[in-house]
């Protein structure tokens, strides 16, 4: 076999002729193309009157001429030769039993006006979503990273999926649309129950190509009902080049499409590159997530779950104009839940005879200009009643910052820096914190790590915890340590306490009345805290012929109407619980139930017949489980740590 060296490279000639554009009409980027007999792109040059490519003339190869699909220092995209095909774009062979020295090629107008490109401007913002399945939803921006940019061929996906596959998708599609339509119709949403029933009578009898051809004319409104149903393996796709993240959490770019392809199918994915590492923080299921028909008037908003992914602070509520320290909240819980916030009169409660209780990470805004006007520390403190004094609270406070550099290739690398804030000495003061740097750019990845201002553990380190209707205050300090009085309620101070606003929505304020600034100028509101764990107590059962169960928990009746009783106690010192008592029966599950939002009497009797726990069965065994759950919560999530359980069995005889 020859070596390659040894090939004798020859030329071949393109001629092209497009037609001259007329005055108001735009000129189409075209491209040559040289493919091998592989179909390999070889060569491409933009198309001019007369060009030439390097071949080697005893292969076989075939040159196009379309529209330009290589952007400046891009790859080809994948799917070239598929592309080309379906612009019209124009071949000719060259073979090197006929060889020739060049080939032409006269394009016609309106070939050339298939071959225009529009451009699109696809942008949007990124975010992620800091408390899952709480409600209402909050939100962090991502304000670095990339957004990962693809359009999706449905139609070519819906191709590699064989028969019996598509009609399973159908299938369990359908399924899906019946229970929207069921939902609809016992809500009385008729409008919704008729579009979606006349969308799956449209698919209901089809199969292959033509279901294909559905599903795609149909896409938009289909593929709510179809997220996790088409494989990633199947779909195809043309990835764009990458957008950058910007600090405010937004990315815009614009891309050129060929005619035929607008309006693209859109779909996302973000990357974020931490010390090197690079991790998709956002890959979501294509079906669900995808933009169909997207023409650039409307911004993409992409919401990220990832726990890992590097959110900056969440965007603050707008603040007044002038110096203001603002507590907004404990954990994720507006403080204008708080009964009696703003008056100190009221019971310290959230709704729902909701205390709080374990660690309350506390939430404060700080004005950007305080550390400028040498307002440098903070200080929190509590007080239950009885306490002869405020206790300072010391537990340590720890945010994080991030560096961006930028090492090539496109890469955004993120270094994090933690910076502790307190508790530190200052001057003869214990226990400040440092008002953080507002030219930082922190983040926000662990909440209840990377946001809260102060760690109250409200069981004040006693077991069982401390409770009681508790004074917050916050105090606040020039870098020296001394102390800043605030501006409210009549004190000469140069910033000013913000609390909720109670008659406004969640982010509205208003400057703390008198009853929250005490004599020194700080602020003080209250909150009740309840640590107490919840009882949960079964003493056992006994029927009315018979008496108690003995040690192995035999019970005997005389017949259906005999009384059947379950003694048990489902208490909270203050009746912060919601208990359930349930009675299942051998597999049938439960057969009998009760329950409460307050505590039970102790001891407490819960009473049935015989013939209503035995059903059918003539004699069965029972399980008994109580459970109560404490209510109270630490901002983030319901303290669980207080619930207790109990669980007993027996059987049921007929001697």
């Amino acid at each position: 076999m020859a070596d390659k060296s040894d090939t004798k490279l020859t030329t071949l000639g393109v001629s092209i002729t497009l037609p001259a554009p007329s005055k108001d009409q735009k000129q189409p980027s075209v491209r040559a193309y040289l493919f091998d007999a592989a179909q390999r792109l070889v060569q491409s040059q933009p198309a001019k009157d007369k060009l030439e490519f390097q071949i080697d003339p005893s292969q076989s190869y075939r040159v196009t001429v379309g529209p330009d699909l290589i952007q400046p220092q891009q790859a080809a995209p994948a799917g070239l030769v598929t592309r080309l095909a379906a612009s019209s774009a124009i071949s000719a062979d060259y073979m090197p039993h006929i060889p020739v020295q060049s080939l032409s090629f006269a394009i016609l107008e309106q070939t050339a006006l298939n071959w225009l490109s529009i451009c699109i401007n696809i942008h949007g913002s990124v975010r992620k979503l800091l408390n899952p399945g709480s409600s209402p939803a909050q939100y962090a921006p991502l304000c670095t990273g990339v957004v990962q940019i693809f359009t999706i061929d449905l139609a070519c996906s819906l191709a590699r999926l064989s028969d019996p596959d598509l009609l399973n998708v159908r299938n369990q599609t359908l399924a899906r649309m019946l229970n929207v339509e069921i939902a609809d119709l016992e809500s009385l949403n008729f409008a919704d129950f008729a579009r979606v029933s006349a969308l799956a009578a449209g698919m209901f009898a089809l199969t292959g190509n033509a279901l294909r051809n559905y599903i795609v004319a149909n896409r938009a409104a289909l593929s709510p009902f179809m997220c996790e149903l088409i494989p990633e393996w199947a779909i195809c796709y043309q990835q764009l080049p990458d957008a950058a993240i910007q600090s405010d959490g937004t990315f815009s770019e614009n891309y050129c499409f060929p005619f035929w392809q607008v309006p693209p199918d859109v779909y996302f994915e973000v990357v974020q590159t931490i010390d090197g590492v690079t991790q998709e923080v956002a890959d979501p299921d294509i079906l669900c997530t995808t933009m169909w028909g997207y023409d650039g008037s409307q911004p993409a908003v992409i919401t990220v779950t990832d726990p890992a992914a590097i959110a900056c602070q969440p965007n603050p509520y707008p603040g007044p104009g002038y110096l203001y320290v603002w507590p907004t909240a404990i954990g994720n819980v507006d403080l204008g839940g708080i009964s009696g916030l703003e008056t100190l009169a009221g019971t310290g409660l959230l709704p729902g005879n909701t205390p709080w209780g374990g660690t309350l990470p506390l939430q404060v805004q700080f004005d950007p200009n305080l550390r400028a006007n040498d307002i440098r520390y903070y200080r929190w403190s509590y007080k239950f009643p009885g306490d002869p004094d405020y206790t300072q609270i010391n537990a340590s406070v720890t945010h994080r910052w991030q560096e961006v550099t930028f090492p090539g290739g496109g890469v955004i690398d993120i270094h994090l820096h933690p910076v502790t804030l307190g508790p530190q000495l200052v001057g003869a003061e214990t226990n400040l914190f440092e008002i953080p740097d507002p030219l930082l750019p922190w983040i926000d990845i662990n909440d209840p790590v990377d946001r809260p201002f102060a760690y109250f553990d409200s069981t004040a380190g006693e077991t069982p915890g401390r409770s009681g209707l508790v004074t917050l205050r916050l105090e606040m300090f020039n870098h020296l340590g001394n102390h800043v009085v605030c501006g409210n309620a009549g004190h000469g101070g140069p910033f000013q306490f913000l609390l909720p606003d109670l008659g406004a929505p969640v982010g509205n304020y208003t400057n703390a009345p008198a009853p929250n600034i005490d004599a020194s100028g700080n602020l003080i509101y209250q909150v009740l805290v309840d640590n107490n764990p919840t009882t949960a107590r079964l003493d056992g059962t006994r029927t009315g012929s018979h008496g108690s169960a003995d040690a192995c928990g035999i019970l005997h009746t005389t017949g259906g109407g005999d009384p059947v009783t379950i003694q048990y106690a489902a208490t909270h010192p203050h009746n912060y619980l919601d208990w359930s008592l349930t009675v299942s029966r051998g597999t049938a599950g439960v057969v009998a139930s009760t329950g409460g939002s307050t505590s039970s009497p102790d001891p407490a009797f819960f009473v049935n017949s015989a013939s209503a726990l035995l059903g059918s069965c003539p004699q069965a065994a029972f399980a008994v489980n109580l459970y109560t759950a404490a209510r109270a919560v630490n901002g983030y999530s319901r303290q669980s740590q207080y619930d207790r359980s109990a669980t007993i069995a027996f059987a049921l005889l007929n001697p």
